[in-house]
């Protein structure tokens, strides 16, 4: 560990591995609401029967919060206090709303018939995952260079898949043996200790840990602030209306359709066709994710470092239509257990992967002034077609249409593929600045 990580707290700004650490650490604890209500919660109603909709439900709503996170980060760009850094307040608070949530959750401690309950739930914690979330994207594009965008990257979405896995083999068990208070209780202490993290941690050197510290605003922020909601509109609109940001945002749109039709399917298939339990299911499902995360991280900095991010996500999203074909036309080899836990790891990487390539390519189309805003709004277009795909999942039959949903999922990566091509950013370079070691 170098000397600026250590010389007053850990500092952003100064250290790379402090960065890089401190990026997997916090999308590791925004992962963790992802791994209950995508994994463990859908495997559990399933398992107990629930139909395909309450289901797709579930997952629909895990995902909407993360469908309007332009609003808090609207918010953020706006209103911050500067002496703390331009995020970080932002960031202890949303932890603190996460606390809060999973209190409400365990004294709530809802069954498996209290649909509407659950979904409410699903809504209150994913909302605070949410604002955590644009709280680290901003704080990203403000503090990552150029170079360590695609590193950074792998990180961020490793750490949020590990946070997923390691949640959803917990939960999923826990609600197995012990129903759902219990369930929720046992994740308040990690969500505790990543909330003491973002406490300890600093954005800019000289920056003040609490409001009563002592320390200032860095100038680097104080340049930065907008501080003016016209001046925000304005500066995000001029960067959003420009064409790469519009083939970017259509891609992500029918890619993310696809991804959200797969969400509802894969817990259905294995309780249905392979009759695994809520608890075997998510156990195998967060081990995979576990073992994917760590090899994403490796083969997405890879990737984004070779091949350039573009080239990187249009691999992703052919070879998402081909895993869809083969669930079309190969019922009778994914229906073979072992067979099905290759199914779920090749989804498990290709889902990581889709976020690590596109995720440089966000980075590079926003203006750092409206940071949290315009890299939001690409998240925001990227996560509604989630809880749209999932919706047209069961609009569309469900799983007893799987053809005509895998049809529709194929031409959903297919037309994402083919739309991305046309972007201009994101190109591999070979004489770009070498990444650095971690030191």
């Amino acid at each position: 560990m170098d000397e600026a990580a250590t010389r007053g707290g850990w500092v952003l700004s100064e250290s790379r591995f402090v960065r890089l650490f401190s990026f997997f650490f916090l999308y590791f604890g925004q992962g963790l609401p992802l791994g209950i209500n995508t994994v463990a919660l859908p495997a559990w109603l399933a398992a107990n029967g629930a139909p395909d909709a309450d289901v797709a439900a579930i997952v629909a709503t895990a995902y909407l919060p993360w469908s309007f996170k332009f609003l808090p980060a609207a918010l953020m760009d706006r209103y911050a206090y500067l002496a703390m850094g331009r995020r970080r307040l932002w960031l202890i608070t949303a932890q603190l709303i996460m606390m809060l949530a999973y209190v409400v959750a365990a004294i709530a401690a809802p069954g498996v018939h209290d649909i509407q309950l659950l979904i409410a739930i699903s809504f209150l914690i994913g909302a605070g995952a949410a604002i955590q979330d644009v709280a680290v994207d901003g704080l990203a594009v403000d503090i990552l260079p150029d170079r360590e965008q695609g590193t950074a990257s792998s990180f961020m979405f490793g750490g949020q898949t590990v946070g997923r896995a390691v949640a959803g083999a917990a939960s999923g068990a826990l609600l197995f043996y012990f129903g759902s208070q219990v369930t929720f209780l046992a994740f308040l202490p990690v969500i505790g200790l990543v909330t003491l993290y973002a406490i300890l941690i600093r954005e800019r050197p000289g920056e003040k840990r609490f409001p009563w510290s002592r320390g200032a605003a860095s100038p680097v922020n104080l340049d930065r602030h907008v501080g003016d909601w016209l001046q925000i509109l304005l500066t995000t609109l001029k960067s959003l209306f420009k064409r790469d940001s519009f083939v970017l945002v259509l891609s992500s749109v029918a890619q993310r359709v696809g991804e959200g039709m797969l969400a509802p399917l894969f817990p259905i298939l294995a309780t249905s066709f392979l009759l695994m339990n809520e608890a075997s299911y998510s156990g195998t499902v967060s081990t995979i994710d576990l073992i994917m995360a760590l090899i994403a991280i490796a083969v997405g900095s890879f990737l984004t470092l070779k091949m350039g991010a573009k080239r990187a996500a249009m691999l992703v999203f052919m070879t998402e239509a081909a895993m869809c074909a083969f669930i079309l036309f190969g019922r009778e080899f994914w229906t073979v257990m072992s067979v099905f836990i290759v199914l779920l790891a090749v989804q498990s990487i290709l889902a990581t992967l889709s976020s690590i390539a596109t995720n440089p390519l966000r980075m590079q189309l926003s203006d750092p002034r409206v940071a949290a805003t315009q890299f939001t709004i690409y998240n925001s277009l990227g996560n509604l077609p989630v809880s749209m795909g999932a919706t047209l999942f069961a609009w569309l039959g469900g799983s007893a249409e799987l053809a005509t949903v895998m049809v529709v999922a194929i031409a959903l990566f297919v037309i994402g593929t083919l739309i991305l091509a046309l972007i201009r950013v994101g190109q591999a370079s070979a004489d770009a600045e070498p990444v650095p070691r971690l030191d």
